[in-house]
């Protein structure tokens, strides 16, 4: 899509509690539920393979993350990292409340066939990603469900990009999640290869929500497909882009509006296991910049027995 046609898309279309209960130190930018803007979007890496079952019960494990999901009222969800029959448990809690929550519809997509730490979660042991979005089944288009095998070079995990049409209020979004490698040369050319896809739904015309665990820290070059500034190529804007207690170096200056930043969604002193990636924000919430404006975001403090990373949760408005 030509510069001139997203200005004028542009012009014509011109995170309060999350788990109530984690400890940790209050993060910079400590989300008002009240005030910030909607639409509203979490990204979590799960780690439904390598972590145990938080308090040991697959029905404690739904229903911490479910209370999150709720607290912040989230209309699209993103989850890495996550088994069959862990997605099978909380999508089917979502689709048959009895509590009078909100319920969410849900797409899913594998990366590995098999893992044999899954099957703490069921006799199906395969292994990938998911997508919820706010709602009765239907408000996501299963007909536009995508599956992009990403430039795998070496052997393990499969990277995928998982995509799907999902309304979100009366709009209708793409909502993409991934979890990139860490290993040699897969990253780069795996972030290309989002951006690439991506950017297409973008010139087709949707408003694309793109989140999931990238392996790489904000300022990355590897990253610059993706951001719209900071010296990138791309059409994103990142949901905690403009807080500034993470504006750090000469290239984040305190009187800038944005940078290539964000709080740290792996650390190893906040409660949550060692983790191999590098220290830092390594997990994001990406939205087309010329669709939304006003962008919020805030890393949960770590629970304990969730995951090794913490739950990133973002917020927008829409631009028009």
């Amino acid at each position: 899509m030509r510069p001139v046609l997203r200005v004028l898309l542009a012009s014509l279309f011109s995170v309060g509690l999350l788990f109530a209960s984690a400890p940790g130190p209050a993060q910079a930018d400590t989300p008002d539920a009240a005030n910030w803007p909607s639409p509203r979007f979490i990204t979590y890496n799960v780690c439904g393979a390598a972590c145990p079952i938080y308090s040991g019960s697959g029905t404690a494990w739904r229903d911490k993350l479910v209370g999150a999901m709720d607290n912040w009222n989230a209309d699209l969800v993103m989850l890495q990292e996550m088994c069959y029959g862990q997605w099978v448990l909380l999508r089917d809690g979502l689709q048959n409340r009895t509590d009078g929550g909100q319920m969410y519809d849900s797409v899913w997509g594998a990366a590995l066939p098999h893992v044999d730490k899954c099957a703490k979660w069921g006799a199906d042991t395969r292994y990938g990603l998911a997508i919820f979005a706010k709602g009765s089944p239907g408000v996501i288009n299963n007909g536009s469900r995508s599956v992009t095998m990403l430039d795998n070079r070496s052997e393990g995990e499969q990277r995928i990009l998982l995509c799907a049409r999902a309304a979100v209020g009366e709009r209708t979004v793409r909502a993409c999640n991934t979890h990139l490698s860490f290993k040699g040369a897969e990253p780069e050319a795996q972030a290309a290869q989002v951006a690439r896809v991506t950017r297409g739904f973008a010139d087709q015309g949707d408003p694309v929500v793109l989140a999931g665990d990238f392996n790489m820290l904000p300022k990355d070059a590897r990253m610059a497909p993706l951001y719209n500034h900071g010296g990138g190529t791309g059409v994103f804007q990142e949901v905690d882009e403009n807080d500034k207690s993470e504006f750090t170096g000469s290239e984040c200056p305190q009187s800038g509006d944005r940078c290539r930043s964000g709080e740290a969604t792996v650390e190893r002193a906040s409660g949550c296991s060692p983790h191999a990636s590098p220290e830092g924000k390594i997990d994001y919430i990406f939205l087309s910049y010329y669709w939304f404006k006003t962008v919020r975001g805030d890393a949960a403090a770590c629970t304990p027995g969730m995951s090794d990373h913490h739950l990133l949760r973002g917020a927008a408005a829409w631009e028009n």
